[in-house]
């Protein structure tokens, strides 16, 4: 047994894909293709494979490819999120939805200056999946109001004291303990919203 047999095939069974060689019928991708996923051997694979797999079991590649992530974080293996040496390759594969369509939303953007931004969040999807694949996870959520903690917030105004309630404007990040940069907090709401 691989070490992504069973999530993948929870996943195939859900969607009614009977056994590997129907998944490989299914994405068109060959069977030794379909070998090195069930490895967790993202890296042996091309993007365009990866791009068919992920359609077949009705994922993106990101979610793809953080299951890979998952499957491949055995507890003898070291976290990739300490890891310092990801691979341009990897971070490239992750943001690749975001950074082939951001050219086209800044040309929407200019030319519909009224297109609804529900259309340009689901592009942020892939930024998630590189967050969770380094290990960040967010301080606060936009417009939440919370007590103010010197450690994790940056006051736009230095007379804020540890307990005064504040809305993050801005999240922070972390990894683990260590605080990459403290969520921006303020003692209102911006302009407009209540």
């Amino acid at each position: 047994m691989q070490p992504l047999d069973e999530p993948l095939r929870r996943r195939m069974q859900a969607l009614g894909i009977p056994s590997w060689q129907a998944l490989h019928r299914q994405s068109g991708v060959s069977r030794r293709a379909i070998a090195h996923l069930r490895r967790g051997e993202w890296g042996s694979l091309r993007l365009k494979h990866l791009q068919q797999l992920a359609l077949a079991l009705n994922w993106d590649v990101p979610s793809l490819l953080n299951l890979i992530q998952l499957g491949n974080q055995a507890p003898h293996q070291p976290d990739p999120s300490t890891d310092s040496s990801t691979s341009p390759d990897t971070t490239f594969s992750l943001l690749q939805p975001l950074l082939t369509s951001y050219p086209t939303i800044c040309q929407m953007a200019q030319r519909k200056p009224d297109w609804p931004a529900q259309n340009v969040t689901a592009l942020f999807r892939s930024l998630d999946a590189l967050l969770r694949h380094w290990g960040y996870e967010a301080i606060g959520s936009p417009l939440e109001s919370v007590p103010f903690q010197p450690q994790l917030h940056q006051p736009d105004q230095p007379d804020i004291q540890p307990g005064d309630p504040v809305y993050v404007r801005f999240v922070g990040y972390r990894q683990g303990e260590r605080i990459l940069c403290p969520a921006k907090v303020s003692r209102s709401l911006p302009g407009g919203l209540s």
